[in-house]
């Protein structure tokens, strides 16, 4: 057991907690500074275990990652300046494009690392469609000139979703292809109440605030504590 490992997650968790505990739905200065900790704490984490395991090249994948999904966090996490709001939904797309970015790495790495099965592609649309259409239709959310921009992601994060649930049956359940699956589940889960964030009628409802808060960093923190498992 490294400590040094154990004490960076300890810290990681205990830093998301305490961001998703003051977040009160609003962007600012303060947010932005413990988002960006609890974002760079996650890259760190993941960064030294996979020093740990001699940079497995897929693994190496998933620092990309990390680091793109920095990028994101940073790019959605900045304060609502009066300047910025003409150019809110340019923000939300590079901070898209930096997710879809991080997607792809995951996606590419979890390949090297544990193969691929065509299956995955089938069931991946059928969770694409059910993230944009159960937004859509039930939760009555208008994309707008996004549409075509958020099914595409919605696909980009059901292709990484099925390829970490497809770990389970790769690796039979071992401790590495749990938190893989569980992983990018709460991250689809965590992407599915963003957008009732974004672009729902009531954007500042606090407990969606938290509850995406929430799953989105317990992904990280989960695909970043796999790679420690991966020997």
């Amino acid at each position: 057991m490294d400590i040094v490992f154990y004490a960076l997650l300890a810290l990681a968790v205990l830093m998301s907690a305490l961001f998703v505990w003051v977040s009160n739905g609003q962007t600012g200065i303060k947010s932005l500074v413990f988002k960006s900790i609890s974002s760079f704490l996650f890259t760190g984490l993941a960064l030294y275990a996979c020093f740990l395991n001699g940079f497995v090249w897929g693994a190496f994948l998933f620092i990309i990652g990390f680091i793109a999904s920095c990028f994101g966090d940073v790019i959605l996490g900045l304060p609502d300046f009066p300047e910025m709001k003409a150019k809110k939904q340019n923000f939300i797309l590079f901070g898209g494009l930096a997710f879809a970015v991080a997607h792809t790495a995951y996606y590419i790495g979890m390949i090297i690392l544990f193969g691929w099965a065509w299956w995955t592609l089938l069931v991946a649309v059928a969770f694409a469609l059910f993230f944009y259409f159960f937004n859509k239709l039930v939760m009555k959310i208008n994309y707008g000139k996004l549409s075509k921009g958020i099914l595409i992601y919605a696909l980009f994060v059901s292709v990484v979703l099925c390829q970490g649930l497809y770990a389970l049956v790769a690796l039979q359940f071992s401790l590495y292809s749990i938190l893989i699956a569980f992983g990018f589940l709460f991250f689809y889960v965590s992407d599915v109440v963003l957008m009732k964030i974004y672009f729902g009628e009531n954007q500042n409802n606090i407990k969606l605030y938290h509850y995406n808060l929430s799953f989105y960093y317990a992904a990280q923190i989960l695909l970043a504590t796999s790679i420690y498992f991966i020997i």
